[in-house]
Formats: C-alpha cells, sequence, structure tokens
C-alpha cells in the first residue's frame, strides 16, 4: 500500500517554513507522495481561515522538489479550463524533468 500526504496550500499554514517542514518530514518518514490541491477563485463565504492566501500548486511542487529526493509529487485538483493548456503542458513537463521523473500523472 502506498501513503501520501496533503499539504495545505491556502491560509496562515502555507508559509515557506511550514510547507518544507511536512515535506521533508513526510519524506524522512517514508511516505510515499505529495499532494497539493488547487484553489483558484473561492467565493468569500467559502473562504475562511484563508485570508485571502492560494499558492500555486505547480509551483508549490517546484519549490518541494527541489528541497525533497525521493517523494513524489502530485495535484489532488488542477483546475484545467483556468489554465492555458500549452503553459500548463510547459510547466508539468519542467517540473517532471527537473524533479527527475517523481511528478505524479495529473
Amino acid at each position: 500500500m502506498k501513503v501520501g500526504v496533503s499539504i495545505r496550500t491556502m491560509g496562515p499554514p502555507s508559509t515557506r517554513q511550514i510547507i518544507s517542514e511536512c515535506a521533508l518530514y513526510a519524506e524522512q518518514r517514508g511516505l510515499d507522495s505529495i499532494w497539493l490541491a488547487e484553489h483558484i477563485a473561492i467565493p468569500p463565504d467559502d473562504a475562511e481561515g484563508s485570508d485571502g492566501r492560494y499558492l500555486d500548486p505547480l509551483i508549490t511542487l517546484s519549490y518541494l522538489a527541489a528541497k525533497t529526493e525521493r517523494i513524489k509529487l502530485g495535484t489532488g485538483a488542477l483546475i484545467l479550463p483556468y489554465r492555458s493548456p500549452l503553459v500548463t503542458a510547459k510547466l508539468l513537463a519542467t517540473l517532471q524533468e527537473l524533479s527527475e521523473g517523481r511528478l505524479l500523472p495529473v
């Protein structure tokens, strides 16, 4: 069985330090993967606790790829209609290359 963890990328807990510590902790404990979700346009009534802070999952995964060595990386949600297909493909291909193949299929 493979076990992964979802790291929060919105609100006060989404600081560089906290995200890095979570990713390194997961990798050191032998978890298989890190998952991030995308939050683009959340109505104010549903955004409680976010303080308007939503990190991009692909940029954040790129950052975590540089911080970790073996753990797989994935997105639990990627809102494709809001993204340019060509730019998104380029971002994913670059992340896959720089992470040495650790990006899980989207």
